[in-house]
């Protein structure tokens, strides 16, 4: 339960098919070790549009890349300095911590987590970069508001009482506030312009996605739900629409969603979630929400995405419907139509299931008579007793002296039997050491 409330404490901004695009960094102290897999006392990560694109622990201590081209446009150079700046910025967060817990009054224990999160957004342009939109340097402590700063004005912004000293302090310098405000117009926007081109450059070599569409006879006669797939996306912002005619559905419309959902990777090869079916009911959308793949060890696994919506259609309308799905791959929008069910598939559905039917039958009338068989084998010799059938009597009734006995050591006592053995970049730094 810890776990899950550090990481839904920061929502993202971009969403899919945004044209605003967004870098963002999220540092996360705990005030002690959790002792939970895959949850550490410190972690920093870099975000680019919802997408990881590095990462760093308190265990490893390295800042490693979470995207191929991360990995393939940057060099060395690039993350051994931002190794050091997130080792720093641990050293930070861990002595921070502590002093938000004694303001607080927290100091006496229990789970106590700070967060910072700053970046920038940028809006495209006709030559093709991206200019500044806005910028966000916020805090928080054990997911509440702690403060905020407000490039408009160069001051910050303190929501609760206890931030107001600090509030104070970093007012007071006003080289502080005015470094704040350049990093988030200025350096944050040139990184987000430099891997927005790496990403896009990477993306363009990339597969674009499939499309699939299906037609289901629904419950009510007369009735069609009919369902497009776009699966093997290699970014997020994968759009699917449902178009009747030339008007877009939408959720008053009737239409539902699975939401976009991860094709997983392993080491061995690729995996799918599949097509898996929507959850209708009626006039409203029902969504997974948008979800990463896992990555792979070395974190530069690439990652895909699918996305299904669905809606129920009168049968005769079935030829005014579109599935219209765009992503940055393509050229082009792609556009597919659906065809119904065929009376050919459900014939032979019902052909396999019969085939399967009568071999049921006759395997369990096969076993009927090789047991009745053996029954009949039996009852012809029950009236003789073998040499060996005796011997065995007597075993069960204590031995060849007619005594009875039992054993407490038998080996089907489960007791007995049971196995004993136990068996960023990096001149930001300043700005937060400042801190």
């Amino acid at each position: 339960m810890e776990s899950r409330v550090v990481v839904l404490m920061f929502t993202c901004f971009s969403m899919a098919g945004s044209k605003i695009h967004t870098l963002e960094y999220i540092y996360t102290a705990l005030s002690k070790p959790v002792g939970a897999p895959g949850v550490y006392e410190f972690t920093a990560m870099g975000i680019l549009d919802n997408e990881q694109i590095d990462y760093y622990n308190s265990k490893d201590k390295n800042k490693i890349p979470r995207q191929t081209w991360m990995s393939e446009r940057l060099d060395g150079n690039y993350w051994d300095k931002g190794t050091s700046s997130r080792r720093s910025k641990e050293q930070w967060f861990k002595v921070n911590v502590e002093i938000l817990m004694n303001r607080m009054n927290d100091s006496r224990g229990g789970l106590h987590v700070l967060q910072w999160r700053h970046g920038c957004q940028g809006e495209p342009q006709p030559d093709g970069t991206l200019a500044f939109l806005s910028g966000f340097d916020q805090y928080s402590y054990d997911g509440g508001d702690f403060l905020s700063f407000d490039p408009g004005n160069l001051r910050w912004i303190a929501p609760v009482s206890q931030a107001v000293p600090t509030k104070n302090k970093w007012d007071h310098s006003q080289t502080l506030n005015q470094y704040t405000e350049g990093y988030l117009k200025r350096e944050c926007m040139d990184w987000l312009n430099k891997f927005m081109s790496y990403g896009e450059k990477d993306l363009k070599n990339q597969s674009p996605p499939e499309v699939f569409t299906r037609a289901k006879t629904a419950k009510t006669p007369g009735k069609l739900i009919i369902h497009c797939l776009a699966t093997g996306s290699y970014c997020r912002d994968v759009e699917v629409d449902i178009y009747r005619i030339d008007f877009g559905m939408t959720e008053a419309g009737g239409v539902t969603s699975t939401g976009i959902r991860p094709s997983e990777f392993s080491a061995g090869g690729v995996t799918s979630t599949g097509i898996r079916p929507s959850e209708f009911s009626a006039g409203r959308v029902t969504s997974t929400g948008i979800r990463p793949s896992e990555f792979s060890a070395d974190g530069s696994m690439a990652k895909t995405y699918q996305l299904k919506k669905s809606i129920e259609i009168l049968e005769s309308d079935l030829d005014l419907y579109r599935c219209r799905v765009m992503h940055r791959t393509l050229d082009e929008v792609i556009v597919h139509k659906w065809e119904p069910e065929s009376d050919q598939g459900t014939t032979i559905t019902i052909a396999v299931s019969l085939v399967l039917l009568i071999v049921c039958i006759v395997a369990i009338v096969a076993v009927f008579l090789v047991l009745r068989r053996r029954r009949e084998v039996t009852s012809s010799g029950s009236s003789t007793t073998t040499d060996t059938e005796m011997d065995k009597e007597k075993l069960r009734n204590g031995g060849s002296n007619g005594s009875s006995s039992s054993s407490s050591t038998g080996s089907d006592d489960p007791l007995l039997n049971k196995d004993k053995s136990n068996g960023s970049s990096t001149s930001y730094n300043t700005e937060t050491e400042s801190k």
